[in-house]
């Protein structure tokens, strides 16, 4: 099988090349291995029957012997090896010498040391429309972020095209095959996630059935700013049994720890601000084929349905909008909302020197002035103007309007 270059690719070398090791972190099939065997010179595959892994379980500095970078494959599986790893990259004194992968964080151990100072994590998303070859690229998220005009590209795909992507999703194992069959890898996947996968992590005398009502629940609220007490009520619509008012926040970490979901934090205008902590996360699941998949819902049903279409259609723009500000350095995607709820901005994406992009994201044209009157509204009230403005829609041309917004599909942008 063709290896797909991914938008980490180049991270993973530049972290290797200044640190000791790199921890590249991801859901399961998201092609952490894949990547990292591009550029490791040995690899130990902890999760086989080998007799080198089999000796690492009880003695993990064996793992550590070969050529370097040397990849340990599922390295959490082997108790006691992340401070072997340390412990050796304090010893050799040179950058480079692991790669460690993983699709599950252990939990928290008071003997593990952080790794802080000689371990670089990167976490590897599912592929972006740009990866799978679905988007052109030609508008780059650093130029919109430089506050340049976007070059005026149109989007090679109809709509129906990338609703199509949002159930077929990003995994690399089946980004290329048609809808049947990847919606039956889907399923496929997450019974194997809920049935084992948590397991590893929950222990065996979990309820499989609450996590995946949990996750259920989840892909009915993705991008929004859901509370605790709505997750427990869209729970209890798929299960019967007793759930506590603490059962959302464990299943919770307990997702986190399987790479499974990752939320959308508020965002503060300023440094120091006790006024993003208090906002609710916007909730994403890993990728929007999985909220798909959970919900039940193919191509054909979600056109059907602008509502939800428009929440996934969100939730695949903050996806491919966080591995695009990976890779430029910026500090991250977040979401606006002030303390009365009045003002919003769906997307922002901060740079490392604090400058700031506005995102709104719309299903199609008929909403673009909407959307750019809020962005305008709501940054002219925000102390620190921003560096750009832009509405993102499916499918289209690329432009900025003549009030300095620009007009963006998701089908022409890239890194």
């Amino acid at each position: 099988m063709t290896y797909m270059p991914r938008i980490l690719d180049p991270l993973i070398r530049e972290a290797l090349d200044s640190s000791g090791a790199v921890v590249l972190r991801g859901a399961r099939a998201t092609g952490k291995t894949e990547s990292a065997l591009q550029v490791a010179a040995t690899v130990l595959r902890l999760d086989s029957s080998s007799p080198r892994a089999r000796l690492a379980q009880s003695s993990p500095e064996t793992a550590l012997e070969g050529e370097t970078p040397r990849l340990l494959d599922e390295w959490q599986l082997v108790p006691g090896l992340w401070n072997e790893v340390r412990h050796a990259v304090d010893r050799r004194r040179a950058p480079g010498q692991f790669i460690l992968t993983g699709s599950a964080s252990p939990d928290e151990d008071p003997l593990r040391h952080s790794g802080a100072g000689r371990m670089q994590s990167l976490l590897l998303r599912t592929m972006t429309l740009y990866e799978t070859g679905h988007s052109t690229g030609e508008v780059s998220l650093a130029r919109l972020m430089s506050g340049r005009e976007p070059e005026l590209a149109e989007s090679g795909v109809e709509l129906a095209g990338v609703v199509e992507r949002l159930v077929v999703g990003g995994w690399p194992g089946w980004f290329d095959v048609n809808e049947r069959r990847a919606r039956a890898r889907m399923e496929s996947y997450i019974q194997d996630i809920v049935e084992h996968e948590y397991a590893t992590v929950a222990g065996g005398r979990r309820d499989p059935r609450r996590f995946r009502a949990y996750l259920v629940a989840l892909a009915g609220l993705v991008s929004q700013g859901a509370s605790q007490a709505a997750i427990v009520r869209r729970m209890q619509e798929e299960y019967s049994g007793a759930l506590g008012p603490a059962a959302p926040a464990v299943l919770h970490d307990l997702a986190e720890r399987l790479f499974l979901v990752e939320d959308q934090p508020a965002w503060s205008p300023r440094l120091r601000s006790a006024s993003a902590a208090a906002q609710a996360p916007t909730r994403h699941l890993a990728d929007p084929s999985l909220a798909a998949a959970l919900m039940g819902a193919g191509s054909r049903r979600l056109l059907t349905d602008p509502e939800t279409l428009g929440f996934l259609f969100e939730s695949q723009v903050v996806h491919d909008l966080r591995v695009y500000a990976q890779s430029v350095g910026a500090r991250g995607v977040f979401h606006f909302r002030d303390t009365k709820g009045r003002d919003e901005i769906d997307a922002v994406i901060e740079g490392a020197d604090g400058s700031w992009l506005g995102v709104e994201v719309k299903l199609g044209q008929a909403r673009v002035d909407e959307a750019a009157a809020n962005l305008l509204r709501v940054a002219g009230k925000i102390e620190r103007p921003p560096s750009g403005l832009c509405v993102v829609i499916p499918v289209g041309v690329a432009h900025m309007r003549p009030d300095g917004v620009s007009v963006v599909p998701l089908s022409v942008l890239g890194p």
